[in-house]
């Protein structure tokens, strides 16, 4: 018996706000639809999912024939944007992982933190533990969506972000974006390092938009920076064709950042790795504020097959 695993993030996945944006939000879904029977996959995870509302109606209708059960929500970020996580298969047991603020390492035992309270999770982490029967058995899957490579200004005691006048300037607000992706990144591995410290030859996936490359410190941080390590996550990423190996266009040229990484056992298992981007455009730079919504995603789906 195979299994098929997917991740997707929808880009803003919301009911419409105007009359205008009712016949857009229904292009989406019905493009969402479309990628998703593509995928057929037996667990997807998504991301940027705003109206769990509609999400139950893909699921329920649109995608009725896949016979996806209720899905798995994470919680809000500001944006009320989530992750989620559908399966067909059976689900024994799922969790949403929530953190009020996540740590950073310390350089001394007994140090301080650092930045308490500054660094938030901004998006609760999906954790569906499924039966997928076969040589497989039961397979762990986590679904995390990190912060954007964008810069993180300083902000002001009431909020408003101070902007930056000087190179160095510009240099912190892009530590401070990269800080915020490696917290994720290490609270994320100690969710895997809790499984596989239990169950050492697990089968385990985390999926998501990680919005960083495959050789990114956050991404090598969630693998795993010790090569001799059983408890490695590796990613598929070198497994997919050189001309076909992005997921969105991160400031107008192709990047992957959408990711699926496997422990030892589930990569041993894997066969096909396919990345949906034939018709992939480049939405153009972020926009701060409510954006309009769009019928397509600026992010392509990405499945895997194992036996």
């Amino acid at each position: 018996m195979g299994l098929r695993l997917a991740t997707f993030n929808l880009k803003d996945f919301f009911l419409p706000r105007t009359d205008a944006e009712r016949p857009i939000a229904e292009a989406k879904i019905a493009n969402v639809a479309r990628d998703l029977r593509r995928a057929n996959a037996d667990v997807v995870a998504l991301q940027e999912v705003g109206a769990p509302e509609l999400l139950d109606r893909l699921v329920g209708k649109e995608l009725a024939e896949l016979g996806y059960g209720t899905p798995v929500v994470g919680t809000e970020d500001r944006r009320g944007i989530r992750n989620a996580i559908l399966s067909r298969l059976p689900i024994l047991w799922s969790q949403v992982h929530t953190a009020k603020a996540l740590p950073f390492p310390t350089f001394v035992e007994g140090d301080p933190d650092p930045f308490p309270a500054r660094i938030p999770l901004r998006r609760g982490v999906v954790h569906v533990r499924v039966d997928a029967g076969g040589s497989l058995g039961e397979v762990d899957v986590m679904t995390a969506h990190f912060k954007s490579n964008l810069p993180a200004p300083r902000k002001s005691r009431e909020g408003a972000p101070l902007p930056d006048t000087t190179l160095r300037g510009h240099g912190e607000s892009a530590m401070r974006s990269l800080v915020s992706r490696a917290a994720e990144a290490l609270y994320v591995r100690g969710l895997v390092d809790d499984v596989l410290n239990a169950l050492p030859d697990h089968a385990i996936c985390v999926m998501g938009d990680l919005n960083d490359t495959v050789d990114s410190l956050p991404v090598r941080l969630l693998c795993g920076i010790d090569p001799m390590s059983r408890f490695l996550l590796r990613p598929i990423a070198p497994d997919i064709p050189e001309d076909r190996r992005f997921s969105c266009y991160h400031g107008g040229g192709p990047s992957l950042i959408d990711h699926l990484l496997l422990s030892e056992r589930l990569h041993r298992a894997r066969r096909e790795i396919t990345v949906l981007n034939e018709t992939l455009r480049y939405h153009g730079p972020h926009v701060e504020g409510v954006t309009p919504l769009t019928e397509d995603s600026d992010h392509a789906l990405v499945v895997a097959s194992f036996e």
